[in-house]
């Protein structure tokens, strides 16, 4: 045995599986936290949205649940489908910044004409024309004085500090100690230095402050802190104590606290841009605050120190965010609403169950294996593969790429990440590269080194799965491989076992092994040939036999049923699930109770949680089996649920907190039954607009004057999360007998409705189906002069005298009308039967040469219902007509063909019928049974066409031609004796041409 076998053997002997050491691990083991390693799952809204192209600088929530929105091209509102250009003139300028104060007043800042307040029913704007002290407004802000009453405060760019007072602007008499500098940001601290100290952070001049009492600013002379463009200033208390968070343009992020500044920048601490534009903050579950940052670089989101970063990869739409907001919506949920360079994205968080784990592999194939297992601190951590992007372990809130130092290739594609424990609970793990190479890092080891394997390295090769297990007191380890099937490794020596068909493909993706009642153990595998069986020497293959419809099994999985019994759940490529019972390992049974279809046919491994819930992943989708008294209840997961992506990989896992978790194409995805929230908050139900005519108009009733046709409601469900799932119904009282069908649109339109008074009553309802407290839109149509009681009734006086002179007027004139009417059907009913007649004759003649075509003279020749009937029938052909045809051209061969024509009409007389049988083929049917006279008349015929003389174009020398006929007889009674007669003729007129052409020949029976 070779020194390195003999390694590779030593450390198999002290492995177990990994799943023995998670069964045998504390229950103590705290979970891992998601809270620093899930990425939030965006909305974007841009110019298909309504939005304009250039931007969003700023938005915030009112207190009815609208967003606003600033932008170069005026103030937008999204009313939860759509956004809308708020449409008054004074608002069409560039905005910088949107702000609700305390008394749920929606503010607008504007660039250079002043600002604007909307009061819940209409806006009015302020300017210098108006008496504000300047129109370059930059930002709102709000403070308490000392005796608590809220202060607004408007930042301008040219004049220092506005303050509200009595509905008045008035500039702040301590603009005098500020710098001629823009004013960017405000804020109020309670704790920092003097209890409710004010900060203003500058364009260019760095941050100042004054506490309560004092008037004059003065400059902060921090530690280090020399920052010139203070973009924005939040205070946030965190863990009793507050902080004051300070972005800055160029100069990175800063956190005060009392014990010191903390400092974040892209040289030292991993901040993708020192560029950050403001911040927000949100609650967590155990009390403490995330800070959430606004950067050039995307949204930055910061736990206890630890930063992520969250951008284009992750689902924005541009990475240059702006204004990042937190609104608490009334179900309790924080929605962070950003402003960027794109337009507006939303993301509401703790909205879904699923989240997002890691994003690794997302723009390759995604994650082909991942592995949770206790850190050995109390906690868990995470091994994640993937394709195009190696290996990382993510542990102590921190992820570790491994890179070749550690003998992990970075930007490898990695399917499998796999662990196994020795009885002392040590780890060696096991990860398999695309091409077949397997890595292993051995117990107390931090570098993984390749493995010599039996197979070859061959580009489609993978290994899937490997298994160790003690049979018969010897330790083994087997392994699953895509192209070359099932291995074993025990005492140093591999095993390959062949493929069930000779030199077929041979694929493993699944090993289990499972321990029968009376304590033997069997192997059991998912392959391309069915469910495979090692009974301890051999491997059967059970496909269609067993009943598999697809013998392609992807999926393999132990789940008990309620009865203890071993039931395998096997996963297709195109055919679902499929379960059989292996509680007899030697006749397994494939069970025939049906589930509920899946969403996709390809299923891959099944996971059951400690409640009985089966997750079955597909390429379309996670479904959740939940058991109930008469089998199974169905749950579709999709992307509008927070699933990363609807397509799975083969990797599936449930770990010990009942946290399912899969590899897909768009990285790695987690759903926790516990972050299931069941929505039953109704949702507010508004009015956006009043139309008339096209004219928007104030409400809350619609008021319509005579003479106006169209109405518009515009109404809204602000829903702020799966809006396209809202529904509406409405009923216009007074009109409709019932409320119509629920839809998605959003607005009622009238047309010409009856003077009269109406409500129009409109329902909604959410996503998760809560409705919504109805509300009703008075609509009230006024009468025109004609339409009032008096004039109704004067008209009905004149209608009815009118009505009458009409009618008498009107008998009279019906009377003459009938009269031409009846004359004119005679003329016309005399028409048509003429032209009848005509088109019938055109029907049996031939245009060429006007004898009867071959219809007419199938007719003739047909037996009578009358009797039987005496015919002669001669049929005369050209000799060499395609010659002469060929040689002088068509026009002359139609010309000859007219001359047969005109012999044939001299010769047979007014009771035959002469046809033209098609081509240069002529027929003559006589009403007569007498030979001699068919001969006769067919002689007669011969002899005329060949005295015909032929002017051909270009030929001095008239030219003649000549024919050959056949001649039979024949009583007929049935078709049959027709086609006789036809074919007797035929036969004569070939011997005519046989005999030499120009000729007559009568056809003699035998």
């Amino acid at each position: 045995m070779s020194k390195a076998r003999a390694i590779l053997w030593m450390l198999l002997c002290c492995a177990i599986p990994a799943t023995q050491a998670a069964a045998g691990a504390a229950a103590s083991v705290r979970p891992l936290d998601l809270t620093d390693l899930e990425a939030p799952a965006f909305t974007n809204f841009g110019q298909d949205e309504g939005l304009p192209d250039a931007g969003v600088s700023s938005t915030c929530v009112d207190k009815n649940g609208f967003v606003w929105g600033a932008t170069p091209a005026g103030v937008y509102r999204y009313d939860g489908r759509r956004w809308m250009a708020v449409d008054e003139p004074a608002l069409r300028h560039s905005a910088t910044h949107v702000f609700v104060d305390h008394g749920g007043r929606v503010w607008a800042a504007f660039r250079n004409t002043g600002l604007a307040v909307y009061d819940g029913k209409r806006w009015q704007a302020a300017n210098t024309d108006t008496g504000l002290p300047s129109n370059q407004i930059k930002h709102f802000a709000e403070t308490t004085d000392p005796s608590g009453e809220v202060v607004l405060w408007a930042l301008t760019w040219d004049h220092g500090l506005m303050r509200l007072r009595d509905g008045r602007w008035e500039l702040d008499p301590g603009n005098a100690s500020l710098p001629a500098d823009p004013l960017r940001s405000m804020a109020q601290t309670r704790q920092l230095g003097v209890p409710g100290r004010q900060w203003l952070g500058t364009n260019a001049r760095g941050l100042w402050y004054r506490d309560p009492g004092q008037v004059a600013w003065r400059r902060w002379e921090g530690h280090q802190f020399d920052v010139a463009q203070v973009e924005d200033l939040m205070p946030v208390m965190q863990q009793g104590r507050e902080e004051l968070w300070i972005s800055t343009y160029t100069g990175g992020l800063w956190r005060m606290r009392a014990d010191g500044l903390r400092h974040w920048s892209h040289d030292h601490d991993g901040l993708p841009s020192n560029v950050i534009y403001n911040v927000a903050n949100t609650a967590l579950p155990d009390g403490n605050r995330a800070i959430w940052v606004a950067s050039r670089a995307g949204l930055l989101r910061l736990h206890e120190d630890t930063l992520q970063v969250f951008n284009r990869r992750h689902g924005l739409r541009s990475d240059v965010i702006r204004d990042v907001i937190a609104w608490r919506s009334p179900d309790g949920l924080d929605v962070l609403w950003m402003a960027s360079d794109w337009g507006v994205t939303r993301t509401v968080l703790g909205a879904s169950p699923w989240v997002i784990a890691s994003l690794m592999g997302s723009d390759g194939l995604g994650v082909f294996g991942f592995l949770v297992e206790p850190d050995g601190q109390g906690g868990e951590r995470l091994w994640v593969s993937s394709s195009g992007e190696g290996l990382s372990l993510y542990q102590g809130r921190q992820w570790h790429h491994f890179g070749q130092d550690e003998g992990v290739p970075p930007d490898a594609n990695i399917g499998s990440v796999i662990a196994t424990h020795d009885e002392a609970g040590r780890g060696t793990y096991w990860v398999s590269l695309r091409g077949g190479v397997v890595l292993r890092r051995p117990p107390g080891q931090s570098r993984f080194a390749p493995i010599a394997t039996p197979w070859k390295h061959t580009e489609g090769e993978l290994l899937y799965d490997t298994l160790v297990r003690t049979y018969e007191g010897r330790r083994e380890q087997w392994f699953a491989t895509r192209e070359t099937g099932l291995y074993r490794l025990r005492d140093g020596a591999w095993t390959r076992f062949p493929p069930p068909v000779s030199n077929a493909p041979w694929r493993a993706l699944r090993v289990l092994d499972v321990v029968d009642a009376q304590g033997r153990s069997w192997l059991w595998a998912a392959t391309n040939h069915g469910l495979a069986r090692f009974d301890g020497t051999r491997w059967d293959t059970l496909g269609t036999d067993l009943g598999l419809t697809d013998t392609n099994v992807i999926g393999l999985s132990l789940i008990p049923d309620a009865g203890h019994r071993q039931i395998l759940w096997l996963g297709t490529s195109s055919a679902g699930v499929a379960r059989v019972d292996i509680s007899d390992p030697r006749q397994p049974r494939l069970l025939p109770e049906p589930l509920p279809p899946p969403p996709d046919p390809s299923v891959y491994n099944a996971q059951v949680d400690s409640k009985g819930r089966v997750y079955l992943c597909t390429n379309n989708g996670v479904q959740l089996l939940t058991p109930t008294a008469r089998g199974y209840e169905s749950r579709i997961f999709g992307r509008h649920d927070g699933l990363l992506h609807q397509e799975c990989n083969y990797v599936q896992f449930l770990d010990r907190h009942d946290r399912f978790w899969t590899g897909t194409l768009g990285g790695l995805a987690v759903y926790d039954p516990r972050r299931e929230l069941h929505d039953t908050q109704p949702k507010p139900l508004r009015v956006t607009g009043l139309r008339i005519d096209g004219r928007p108009v104030a409400g809350p009733a619609l008021e319509v004057p005579p003479g106006k046709r169209e109405l518009r409601i515009d109404y809204a469900l602000l829903s702020w999360f799966r809006e396209a799932d809202s529904r509406f119904r409405t009923q216009l009282l007074g009109y409709d007998t019932a409320p119509g069908d629920w839809t998605e649109q959003n607005f009622r339109s009238f047309n010409a409705l009856p003077p009269g008074h109406y409500r129009l009553r409109v329902e909604a309802r959410d996503h998760a189906g809560n409705t919504s407290t109805p509300l009703e839109v008075p609509i009230n149509i006024q009468a025109a002069w004609w339409q009032t009681p008096g004039a109704r009734v004067a008209a009905g006086f004149a209608v009815l005298l009118v009505g009458y002179g009409l009618a008498a007027w009107r008998t009279r004139r019906l009377r003459e009308q009938r009269r031409v009417l009846e004359q004119r059907v005679r003329e016309r009913t005399a028409e048509l039967h003429e032209a009848n007649e005509r088109l019938r004759t055109l029907s049996y003649r031939d245009e060429l040469t006007g004898l009867d075509n071959r219809r007419r003279l199938l007719e003739v020749v047909s037996p009578s219902p009358d009797g039987p009937l005496p015919r002669a029938l001669i049929l005369l052909d050209v000799d060499h007509f395609k010659r002469f045809n060929d040689r002088f051209g068509h026009p002359a061969g139609d010309e000859a063909l007219r001359q047969v024509a005109a012999a044939m009409r001299d010769c047979a007389g007014a009771q035959a019928t002469v046809a033209r049988h098609g081509g240069e083929e002529f027929a003559c049917v006589l009403p007569t049974t007498d030979a001699q006279h068919a001969l006769d008349v067919a002689e007669c015929i011969r002899k005329a066409v060949a005295a015909c003389e032929l002017r051909v174009p270009g030929q001095d020398a008239p030219w003649h031609i000549t024919i050959s006929a056949g001649v039979a007889i024949a009583m007929v009674r049935t078709r049959e004796d027709t086609l006789r007669l036809f074919n007797d003729a035929d036969l004569a007129l070939y011997q005519a041409k046989h005999e030499g052409r120009d000729r007559v020949q009568l056809h003699r029976p035998l």
